[in-house]
C-alpha cells in the first residue's frame, strides 16, 4: 500500500512538473518574442542559482545526445561558454540575444553600449548577490551587498585606494618581483645567468601577488622560502606571528598557510555549512576547517592591532591599510583626538584615509573631521569580510595576469623584443636597480607606452573573470546599437560576456586575417599589443561614428572614443590618463567590470602589473620550454629553420591549452596541463636569433 502511494505521488509530481515547465516556457517564449531580440530555446535556465551545479551534472549527459537535438543550446549551457565560444554566437544571433527556458529568460551581452546602460543603471539592474554567498564566510562585503548597504561598504573601502597607497604598491611590487626571480634561481638545475626553468608560473605569481597585497594592503610582511626574519626583514612589534614560518600564539597554521588554504579551497565553505565542515571526517575538509579557524583568529588579532595603532594616532608604516579604513566606522570604536606621540618620531607617520558616508575624512595628525550621524556604521564582521574579499580578489586576478602575460610574451617573441627595446629607452636615465624607481612619474610613462599596450592586450585576450552577472528589477527597456529599443521581462538574468565583447570586431581595431589561422577573418584571437597604439588622431573616432557621421555621446556627455584626461577616466583602458593608447568606448573593455560596481582596486592592480612586468622584462627574456620536443643542447646546435620548427610545436601546444583547456570556478586558470617557460638573462636566450 505504501509503495502504491509513493508511486502515485511520484506520477502526480511528474505530471505537475511537466505542466509547470510547459506553462513557464510558453510564458517566457512569449516575452522573448515580444522583445524583438533573437532567441534560443534551452531546457535549463543559465542564470539560476543552481545553474552551475546542474551544468556539471547535466552537461555530460546532454553531450551524449545527437547533435541535431542539442545545437545550438548545448554549447550555451557550458559554465564557461563565453570563453569557449568567444564571439561566434554573437556573430550568429547579434550582440544581444536571449536564451529561453521554462524557468527564466537569460540575455547574453557583448554590446558595449548595452553593457554601459546596464552597468550605470544600478537600481534597474542589480547584482545577484545570492551567487556570491561563498565569499561571505567572514562577513558581508563590498562584493556581496546591494543598495544602501553596498554604498556604505564602498564609501568606507574606497578610502584606501589613493595615490599614497599606490606608491606603496609600486615599491612592494618591485621588491616581490625581484624576490620571485631569486626564488627561481635557487631551484635545482636553475642558473640566473644561463637560464631558469619554471614548470608553472602561476604558483610563483600567486605568491608574489599575495605578498604584495598582504604587505601594502595590511602591513603584514610575508617571506619567500629561504628568507628569515632579520637581515632586512624586520617587522613591527606584534606582527611577528603573521610573518613567521612557524605557527605562533596558539595557532596550528601560519598566517600565510591559513590564508592560502582559505583562498584556494573557499568553494568547500560554500558546499557545506560550518557545522558540517567541522564534523566531516575527510582529510581535505578537516584542512579547510583548520584553515578557517586559524585565519579567522588571525584576522581578529590583526584588527585589534590596527585598532590600537589608530587609537594612538598612528597609521601603518608602508601600507595603504585596507582594514584600518573601516575601524572608525565600528559602532564600538571611539577614536580620541590625534596627538603626536614623541616616542614614535623616528617612524614615518601617515594619515589614514578614514572616509565616511558624507565624504569627511581625517587629514593628517592635526585635523579630524567631526563625526556625522550619516557616517556608515559597520560591524566587525563587515570589516573582516571586506578584508578577505580584498585578499581574494586582489591576489588571484593579478596572479593570473602575470602568468598569462609571461606566457603571451613567450608566444610573441617580436612583441617581447619590442617591449624590451621600449624599456631600454624609457629607463635609460633611471637607476639600474628597480627598487630605486620612483612613482608616479615612471608609472605613467611606462603605462602609456608599449608596456601598457601589452598589459591591456593580455587583459583583453584572457580576462580572469569571463562572465559578469546582473538581473533586472521589473521590466526594463534597453537601446541597442542600431537605435532599436527592446523591452525585457522582469527578472531577466544577463551576463557581460568579457571574452566576447573583447573580440567584437565592430569595436576593436583588427587586421583582416589572423596571424596564426588564415581561415579567420580577423586577428582578435591573437596577442597583438600594437592594436592599442594609435597611429593617427583619426583612429580615435573612426569606429564610434553614427551612420550620419555624428559623434556618439555617453550618459555623461563625453565623446566616445576621444582621449580622456585623467579626471575623466573611470575604468577603461589603463586608468592612468593615457594619451597614446587606444581608448575603447564605455563597456567594450571590462576586465575589471564596468560602471559604479567596477573593481575598486583596478588601479592598484595596474600599478602592480606595470611594476612587476617592467622589473622582470628589463633584464630577462621569456621563452617556451621546448624540452618536450628537443633537448636544450640540441636546440643550441640547430639551424634557424630547425629552431622554428621546434618552437612552433611548443607554440601549438601552448595555444591549445590557452584556447581550450583553461578553467576554474572563480577565475580562469590553467587547471590541467601547464605551460612551462624558460626565463633567462637577456642575451642568453635559446631562440634569441630566431626571426
Amino acid at each position: 500500500m505504501f509503495g502504491l502511494l509513493c508511486a502515485t505521488a511520484f506520477v502526480a509530481w511528474s505530471v505537475w512538473y511537466v505542466f509547470d515547465a510547459a506553462r513557464g516556457f510558453r510564458r517566457n517564449l512569449k516575452a522573448a518574442r515580444e522583445s524583438g531580440l533573437e532567441w534560443v530555446a534551452a531546457p535549463q535556465f543559465i542564470g539560476g542559482l543552481l545553474a552551475l551545479p546542474l551544468s556539471f551534472i547535466l552537461f555530460p549527459i546532454f553531450r551524449r545526445l545527437p547533435t541535431n537535438w542539442t545545437d545550438p543550446w548545448l554549447r550555451l549551457l557550458d559554465p564557461l561558454w563565453a570563453y569557449h565560444e568567444l564571439y561566434a554566437p554573437f556573430a550568429r544571433y547579434g550582440d544581444n540575444f536571449l536564451v529561453v527556458s521554462p524557468w527564466g529568460v537569460y540575455m547574453a551581452n557583448a554590446s558595449p553600449s548595452v553593457i554601459h546602460q546596464i552597468a550605470t543603471r544600478r537600481t534597474d539592474w542589480v547584482k545577484p548577490i545570492e551567487h556570491y554567498s561563498v565569499v561571505e564566510q567572514f562577513g558581508a562585503n563590498v562584493l556581496t551587498t546591494e543598495g544602501s548597504t553596498w554604498r556604505d561598504h564602498r564609501k568606507v573601502s574606497s578610502g584606501s585606494f589613493n595615490e599614497r597607497s599606490n606608491a606603496v604598491v609600486w615599491k612592494e611590487s618591485i621588491r616581490q618581483a625581484q624576490q620571485m626571480i631569486k626564488s627561481w634561481s635557487r631551484r635545482e638545475g636553475n642558473n640566473e645567468e644561463k637560464g631558469m626553468w619554471v614548470h608553472d608560473v602561476y604558483p610563483d605569481a600567486a605568491t608574489t601577488s599575495l605578498h604584495i597585497i598582504s604587505r601594502s594592503g595590511f602591513g603584514v610582511k610575508l617571506l619567500w622560502p629561504g628568507e628569515e626574519l632579520g637581515d632586512g626583514n624586520e617587522v613591527e612589534d606584534g606582527y611577528e606571528r603573521f610573518t613567521s614560518h612557524v605557527p605562533m600564539g596558539g595557532h596550528t597554521m601560519t598566517f600565510k598557510e591559513s590564508m592560502k588554504t582559505m583562498l584556494k579551497d573557499i568553494i568547500w565553505m560554500g558546499l557545506f555549512t560550518k557545522k558540517w565542515l567541522e564534523r566531516l571526517p575527510f582529510k581535505r575538509t578537516r584542512k579547510v576547517w583548520e584553515g578557517y579557524i586559524n585565519f579567522n583568529d588571525y584576522l581578529h588579532e590583526l584588527l585589534e592591532l590596527k585598532k590600537a595603532s589608530i587609537a594612538k594616532g598612528l597609521a601603518e608604516k608602508d601600507t595603504s591599510d585596507l582594514m584600518g579604513t573601516g575601524i572608525p566606522c565600528l559602532s564600538s570604536f571611539h577614536m580620541p583626538p590625534r596627538k603626536l606621540n614623541l616616542q614614535h618620531t623616528n617612524r614615518k607617520i601617515f594619515s589614514v584615509p578614514l572616509i565616511t558616508a558624507t565624504g569627511s575624512r581625517t587629514d593628517g595628525i592635526n585635523k579630524q573631521s567631526p563625526p556625522s550621524p550619516n557616517d556608515p556604521i559597520l560591524s566587525t564582521t563587515d570589516i573582516l569580510g571586506n578584508s578577505f574579499i580584498f585578499l581574494l580578489a586582489g591576489h588571484e586576478t593579478t596572479a593570473n595576469s602575470i602568468t598569462f602575460l609571461l606566457i603571451l610574451f613567450a608566444l610573441n617573441l617580436p612583441a617581447q623584443r619590442r617591449l624590451q627595446s621600449t624599456l631600454d629607452t624609457l629607463l635609460a636615465s633611471q637607476p639600474d636597480n628597480p627598487a630605486e624607481w620612483l612613482y608616479p612619474s615612471l608609472f605613467n610613462t611606462l603605462g602609456n607606452s608599449y608596456l601598457g599596450a601589452c598589459i591591456n592586450e593580455q587583459l583583453r585576450l584572457i580576462a580572469s573573470v569571463t562572465m559578469i552577472p546582473k538581473r533586472c528589477v521589473g521590466p526594463q527597456t534597453l537601446v541597442l546599437d542600431d537605435g532599436k529599443a527592446v523591452r525585457l521581462p522582469g527578472n531577466t538574468f544577463q551576463h557581460f560576456c568579457a571574452p566576447s565583447v573583447h573580440r567584437n570586431p565592430k569595436v576593436w581595431p583588427h587586421a583582416s586575417t589572423s596571424l596564426r589561422d588564415l581561415s579567420k577573418d580577423n586577428d582578435l584571437d591573437d596577442f597583438v599589443p600594437e592594436r592599442w597604439l594609435l597611429l593617427s588622431p583619426d583612429q580615435q573616432v573612426t569606429w564610434c561614428n553614427n551612420d550620419d557621421g555624428r559623434k556618439q555621446e555617453d550618459e555623461d556627455g563625453a565623446i566616445k572614443g576621444h582621449k580622456k584626461t585623467i579626471d575623466e577616466l573611470n575604468d577603461s583602458a589603463m586608468d592612468i590618463g593615457s594619451s597614446t593608447l587606444f581608448n575603447p568606448p564605455p563597456g567594450a573593455f571590462i576586465p575589471f567590470s564596468h560602471g559604479p560596481r567596477a573593481c575598486l582596486g583596478r588601479r592598484f592592480a595596474m600599478v602592480e602589473l606595470v611594476a612587476v612586468t617592467a622589473t622582470l622584462m628589463k633584464d630577462y627574456s621569456v621563452e617556451l620550454d621546448t624540452r618536450e620536443f628537443a633537448a636544450e643542447q640540441e636546440v643550441r646546435g640547430m639551424r634557424e629553420e630547425e629552431k622554428k620548427d621546434v618552437y612552433k610545436k611548443s607554440e601549438h601546444r601552448a595555444w591549445t591549452i590557452l584556447e581550450k583547456e583553461l578553467g576554474g570556478l572563480l577565475t580562469l586558470q590553467c587547471i590541467g596541463r601547464k605551460i612551462p617557460l624558460r626565463i633567462s638573462k637577456r642575451g642568453a636566450e635559446n631562440f634569441g636569433d630566431m626571426r
